[in-house]
């Protein structure tokens, strides 16, 4: 694939203020993280981790199991995992939820990019390993954001709901359903078919089977699968679900943060709670909370007193869960981790918790924006080229100007602007002869001048929308191009599979496209301004 890139500088409408400031103006927010993504920064980080204990043999062994629970783990990942014995390797990571097939395409984009940065530090710093991770979200309870993916506009989707179980734990059953619904479509591949059934089909569990799946895709690049689940894990974390739940620890140390991010007018993507700790009940994940002197699971009639959830704690880690802003610091705690490969919102949540990790002595990763990747299949180049218009046209627009901008470039609108000016030319001159006769009455000439120009922004847009509407053939040019880069109005690789993406991209197989994909996943850590928006072109 050959690709054009666009430099989000100018246009930052696919970043949010804060992450965009994080890009590209750091020194603005430098408290709300360690180091710079840069080589000085990656050097820093990596020191600060080799000064920290991690219990290599436990985490090794652990992954190890884990890894031998698949059957299709590759030699690649297992030499990988063993590597973590030493002292000095250590992880690049990247979380996900365990989508269906994948689901959006930005989840092949985070994994792809963690495992090329973890391949160009080896090179960088050769005195050093790096290995990928893939730290499974197994313990999300929302199971309507993973339970579908699309074949470019059509949905796919699994029969099940949210209840609060944990998606990891999540039976397979009933995707037979889905297969069928596939296979009577007539969209997919041999291969996808063949994958599909491999994946979900012949094994139990979601966890299984996006492990199974994950392997199938990144094996041979040796990512490494992470089930966080487990109690000898949890057990390092405890002593901060223990502040959490009964010191509100986590919620006060973050409210310095929050008041920062409020009085500076940038979104907070995830505000912490009083407590952050979910506890899993009968297979059901429950936000804990306080009511009445007494621990609640939310939603339910379930109380603890305060010992005896502390003794649960101590007994049972395995049954305790973090929320969203807890995750990067459990993820902290049990990996020598020295960088984390987010999207926008991820980076978001991220920056609101320094004061929290340096609070605890957690070493603070390098957070790095997931590539934002864009394909521009050959028919719709083709499109683009006869409408004469640019890359910059499409993604700085929406699809309303971008329509008009088509028109006037094909000479197919009207602008008034001469018009304007010699009006308003003439309401100054009439400014003019009056303000030494009667100056009140220049607010009035004013108004009237307003309306004028209105009436003529009026008819010129009656204009352009009638010869918008007659011209057919431009039309649908129009939205087959904007469509293919914003589907349903969202960003392509948030809504297109990776089943589609392969085909439409004529890739001869699924390897094909990751390989090709994964060439153009690199992120420039030389400069931590360069980030851009890529186009790749098959």
């Amino acid at each position: 694939m050959s690709f054009s890139s666009i430099s989000l500088t100018a246009n930052t409408k696919y970043l949010n203020p804060l992450v965009a400031d994080y890009l590209f103006h750091p020194e603005k927010i430098q408290h709300l993280f360690n180091h710079f993504a840069d080589i000085n920064g990656f050097e820093n980080t990596i020191k600060e981790i080799s000064n920290h204990t991690f219990d290599r043999k436990k985490l090794v062994d652990i992954l190890l199991h884990q890894a031998q629970t698949i059957e299709n783990t590759s030699k690649e990942t297992l030499q990988n995992i063993k590597k973590l014995t030493e002292n000095n390797t250590f992880t690049i990571t990247t979380g996900h939820q365990l989508n269906l097939l994948t689901g959006p395409l930005f989840f092949i984009y985070k994994i792809s990019a963690t495992i090329y940065l973890s391949q160009h530090l080896s090179q960088l710093f050769p005195e050093y390993n790096f290995v990928p991770i893939y730290w499974m979200a197994s313990e999300d309870h929302d199971a309507e954001e993973i339970n579908h993916f699309y074949f470019k506009d059509q949905k796919f989707q699994w029969n099940i709901s949210s209840d609060g179980t944990p998606v990891g734990s999540i039976p397979t059953v009933g995707l037979n359903v889905l297969f069928n619904q596939m296979k009577e479509s007539n969209l997919f591949s041999d291969e996808v078919i063949q994958l599909f059934e491999n994946t979900y089909l012949k094994h139990s569990t979601l966890a299984n089977a996006t492990r199974y799946l994950v392997n199938h895709i990144f094996g041979d690049k040796g990512i490494i699968i992470l089930d966080p689940t487990t109690s000898e894990l949890k057990k390092d974390f405890t002593p901060i679900f223990y502040d959490d739940i009964f010191k509100n620890k986590i919620f006060q140390l973050a409210q310095n943060t929050i008041t920062y991010l409020e009085k500076n007018h940038y979104h907070i993507q995830a505000n912490p709670q009083k407590i952050n700790t979910f506890y899993i009940h009968q297979n059901k994940r429950y936000l804990i909370q306080k009511e009445n002197n007494q621990l609640k699971l939310k939603g339910t009639d379930i109380f603890f007193s305060e010992n005896e959830l502390k003794n649960l704690l101590e007994q049972h880690p395995e049954r305790f869960s973090p929320n969203v802003l807890l995750r990067p610091l459990f993820q902290q705690t049990i990996l020598p981790n020295i960088a984390y490969i987010g999207g926008t919102a991820e980076i978001s949540y991220w920056l609101t918790l320094k004061q929290i990790f340096q609070s605890y002595s957690i070493p603070y990763p390098i957070l790095l924006q997931r590539p934002i990747l864009f394909l521009l299949p050959k028919n719709i180049e083709r499109k683009i080229n006869k409408l004469n218009i640019t890359l910059e046209d499409i993604f700085n627009n929406d699809i309303h100007q971008l329509a008009y901008k088509i028109l006037d470039k094909n000479n197919l609108s009207v602008h008034f602007d001469e018009q304007k000016h010699q009006v308003e030319k003439i309401f100054n001159a009439f400014i003019k002869q009056v303000q030494n006769i009667e100056p009140t009455l220049i607010s009035t000439i004013n108004a009237e001048l307003t309306k004028t120009l209105k009436s003529i922004e009026t008819i010129e847009h009656k204009i352009n929308k009638a010869i918008k509407q007659k011209n057919e053939t431009i039309q649908p040019q129009i939205s087959d191009i904007y469509n293919n880069f914003f589907p349903q109005n969202i960003m392509q690789d948030r809504i297109w599979n990776i089943a589609f993406a392969y085909q439409i991209t004529e890739s001869s197989s699924l390897k094909t496209f990751i390989d090709n994909i994964f060439e153009h996943c690199n992120i420039d850590i030389h400069s931590h301004k360069n980030f851009q928006l890529k186009i790749l072109k098959p």
